[in-house]
């Protein structure tokens, strides 16, 4: 049995990442293959593969185990940029391995199986003429494949950027009707939490901070030391009880304002005492650290 990284990233609260290794481990299983499943949390499409610390560890795991194909769900789980797909496809062709996109294999399929036919033909020709042309044939058709995949890429990347241009639309908007867009994260509601403000409007810049200093030193500095971010997640389940008690009461009052008021649930909330949300800010952080520390 053929043994294969299954490579997963989510970059949205609200997705699952079973959706995809299902999806994955079916296609996996008809081809025959054995799956490694790695997560990617919190990663954008746009951010590059290969300053990806599980996507880096996936293919420290091909190099170590001598494993030669990787799976993914769809070309913008790996990369949504035409320089990011290029340099993955020469890494992954420099060492002779295969990145296979479950949904994307339809046109890769029918245009392989057309390359097996004049691949049969050249075999059995003894014209060196047909073997040119063939050749040609398909070197074009392999040429078509890696232009196709290139226009899901580019799809992919103009889709984020046509997103970002919205939304700095709706936040320039809403900043010259005088309101103020914030979206409140974990550190806005324990700084609310520890100063016993009432509103996020109340908050000073030195609240933010000291609430921030307050999350470096309990969850931060543990995780650049060593210690798993699932740890210190329950850690903070522990400790921080009474914050997301907070948070917990806040959004039931949303929902029963809404409700009162006529208006429909949205899908869903934001989950600000989540893992997810949690994963992402010790992350942020740590990253924002490792920044000013090689400045400095």
């Amino acid at each position: 049995m053929i043994q294969a990284i299954a490579y997963i990233r989510v970059s949205q609260e609200d997705e699952n990442p079973d959706n995809q290794w299902f999806v994955i481990r079916d296609y996996c299983g008809k081809k025959g293959y054995m799956c490694i499943r790695l997560d990617e949390v919190g990663v954008s499409r746009v951010e590059d593969p290969f300053q990806r610390i599980i996507f880096q560890t996936a293919l420290k795991i091909m190099e170590s185990n001598n494993i030669s194909v990787m799976v993914a769900e769809s070309i913008d789980r790996v990369c949504a940029d035409p320089e990011h797909y290029e340099k993955l496809i020469r890494y992954f062709a420099e060492r002779r391995w295969r990145i296979e996109f479950v949904r994307d294999t339809d046109i890769s399929e029918a245009f392989n199986r057309i390359i097996e036919i004049f691949e049969k033909l050249k075999g059995s020709t003894d014209s060196a003429v047909m073997s040119v042309v063939i050749d040609s044939q398909i070197k074009s058709l392999k040429d078509m494949i890696q232009l196709y995949h290139k226009l899901k890429v580019a799809v992919a990347r103009e889709y984020v950027e046509d997103v970002r241009r919205k939304v700095r639309r709706a936040i320039e908007r809403l900043k010259s009707e005088g309101k103020i867009y914030t979206k409140p994260t974990i550190i806005h509601w324990i700084a609310l939490y520890r100063t016993g403000k009432k509103n996020f409007t109340e908050l000073s810049k030195s609240d933010i901070q000291e609430a921030e200093k307050y999350f470096m030193e309990r969850y931060v500095k543990p995780y650049k030391e060593g210690m798993p971010i699932r740890k210190l997640w329950r850690k903070f389940l522990e400790m921080e009880r009474p914050i997301i008690d907070m948070i917990r009461r806040h959004r039931i009052n949303q929902i029963e304002l809404r409700k009162s008021l006529g208006k429909q649930e949205p899908r869903r909330y934001e989950a600000y005492s989540s893992y997810l949300s949690f994963y992402r800010l010790v992350k942020k952080l740590s990253s924002n650290q490792n920044n000013n520390d090689n400045r400095k």
